[in-house]
């Protein structure tokens, strides 16, 4: 867990369990968690992981709320969910080794749960129900910021065979991303214009304030954290 920033605590209704991608774990699993992990306070405002982390353990609220948010601090900030007791932060990316796409912050104080990623490889061994719980869940979130349009930025046209390569070669790899339409989005052209490129440096790639101008396939997958073998 990182730094804590200003912060007023508004109570906020938690984000709703939309076909298992936000499950409540049972008390029998928290105590099962509980044996191989820690207990943390926490502090409104506080962040846990960011948006681009690698390597983060596994989070489970114990009480208060986490937000979970998209371009944390940024002009484009959003939230997209909440989360209260029971319930597990994370993604696919913390079972593959991939970035996290989310921040994760502190909404209203409490505790949580933290289990080191490799024992909780561990405990699902040893309970694969709990296990497929997770990775249930993990799926469909990561369906859900794809349709949210949340993670990395593609830009290019829907004619060029390069901007077809790296949407299907996320789309394939289950990576949340947003296309940007040369020929139908409204704010393309402006997009291009505060990033000083032109239409013929496309496709674009934007993740965490790196941007890559048509990138190979190997460019692409070593930035936002594709497996090589994924990139043909």
């Amino acid at each position: 867990m990182s730094s804590t920033r200003p912060h007023e605590t508004v109570s906020v209704a938690e984000t709703p369990d939309l076909n298992g991608a936000f499950p409540r774990l049972s008390e029998a699993q928290l105590e099962s968690l509980a044996a191989d992990g820690e207990r943390h306070p926490t502090t409104a405002g506080e962040v846990i992981y960011r948006a681009g982390d690698r390597d983060c353990d596994f989070f489970v609220v114990l009480s208060g709320t986490v937000a979970l948010v998209e371009d944390y601090g940024g002009p484009n900030e959003r939230q997209v969910g909440v989360y209260g007791r029971g319930r597990f932060l994370g993604g696919l990316g913390l079972l593959t080794g991939r970035p996290m796409f989310l921040t994760a912050a502190v909404h209203e104080p409490g505790e949580v749960l933290v289990v080191p990623t490799p024992r909780l490889r561990e405990c699902a061994l040893k309970d694969p129900t709990l296990g497929d719980v997770i990775l249930q869940a993990y799926l469909r979130r990561g369906e859900l910021l794809i349709g949210l349009g949340a993670g990395v930025r593609i830009v290019g046209s829907r004619f060029d065979p390069d901007t077809r390569r790296l949407r299907e070669l996320a789309t394939r790899n289950r990576l949340p991303h947003q296309w940007i339409d040369l020929e139908k989005d409204p704010d393309a052209e402006d997009l291009l214009r505060q990033l000083n490129v032109t239409a013929a440096e496309t496709p674009l790639v934007l993740w965490q304030g790196t941007l890559l101008r048509n990138p190979t396939n190997a460019e692409f997958a070593r930035v936002v954290g594709l497996p090589t073998l994924d990139t043909p």
